[in-house]
């Protein structure tokens, strides 16, 4: 009997009874991910974008504008520094920002190219560091001493080109520009002056300069004497030197940056021969009155 009753209770809690439940599983806690370090932005040059100039010619001793347009992502364009250069003579320059003003200087070579330079300068800070931006920028511009320039080109054809026989009549009018009819009848003279007379000598003095407002032609007004003897035997002065003195005149005209001669003109002073072969040959230019 007592055995009965332990099986049933065995078989009821078999059959029936609460079930065991599994110990329940832990994870492990997720890992703390390692923070990116913080990189700085890097700081972006500055861009020149244009320099330009009020004039592409600057006249010695007077002022031009120069303007450079600049672009920066990270510093105010105010805040930049601008220095400011010259080649092959510095000049003088009024101003420190974005636009300045740049003198031309005196007494240089002309005529001659220049080139107004710029740098612009970024001052930053970066990871505690100072540091600095620099770009530059170039443009050029072309010089000229105009009034010593044409007095120049004027006295030497006078006093070396014309008067010098072992000059060919082609290098002679080298100072005069190829657009100018007055070129061509020069060149006729020389070559007559070269096949009837040897001239010895040629003096220009007291010249004065005349410019257009545009500084693109100019008239030069000079005393001036040639000596010289002819060669031609038919000339009845043939080997006896003369000597004939008037004004000369001369007209220059500005092109590809410099200047050029353009005509020549010659008004005599008084009666230059009593033999009847008259002046053309003897002096420079179309024979004039005044």
């Amino acid at each position: 009997m007592m055995i009965a009753l332990v099986a049933a209770v065995a078989a009821a809690a078999g059959c029936g009874g609460t079930p065991t439940r599994p110990a329940p599983v832990t994870s492990s806690p997720a890992p703390t991910p390692t923070p990116t370090p913080t990189v700085p932005k890097p700081n972006e040059a500055p861009i020149i974008t244009s320099l330009t100039t009020s004039s592409p010619r600057a006249e010695e001793d007077n002022e031009v504008t120069v303007t450079a347009s600049v672009e920066d992502v990270d510093t105010p364009v105010d805040q930049l520094t601008y220095a400011w250069s010259a080649t092959p003579v510095n000049g003088t320059f009024t101003g420190t920002g974005r636009q300045v003003r740049w003198r031309a200087p005196r007494l240089q070579p002309t005529p001659d190219t220049y080139m107004l330079t710029v740098l612009v300068t970024e001052n930053y800070t970066l990871n505690g560091e100072a540091k600095d931006n620099k770009v530059t920028r170039s443009v050029e511009i072309h010089y000229n001493d105009s009034y010593r320039e044409v007095t120049k080109i004027g006295a030497r054809y006078l006093t070396q080109l014309f008067p010098d026989f072992s000059v060919s009549p082609q290098q002679a009018v080298q100072d005069f520009s190829d657009s100018c009819p007055g070129k061509f009848a020069e060149l006729n003279d020389v070559r007559n002056n070269r096949a009837n007379y040897r001239i010895l000598s040629g003096t220009y003095t007291n010249v004065t300069v005349t410019m257009n407002s545009l500084m693109t032609s100019a008239d030069l007004r000079g005393a001036c004497t040639f000596v010289d003897i002819p060669t031609d035997p038919k000339n009845p002065n043939f080997g006896k030197q003369e000597t004939v003195s008037g004004t000369c005149l001369l007209n220059a005209i500005y092109e590809n940056w410099k200047w050029f001669l353009c005509d020549s003109r010659f008004a005599s002073s008084g009666v230059a021969t009593s033999n009847g072969y008259g002046l053309q040959g003897r002096v420079p230019g179309r024979i004039i009155s005044e």
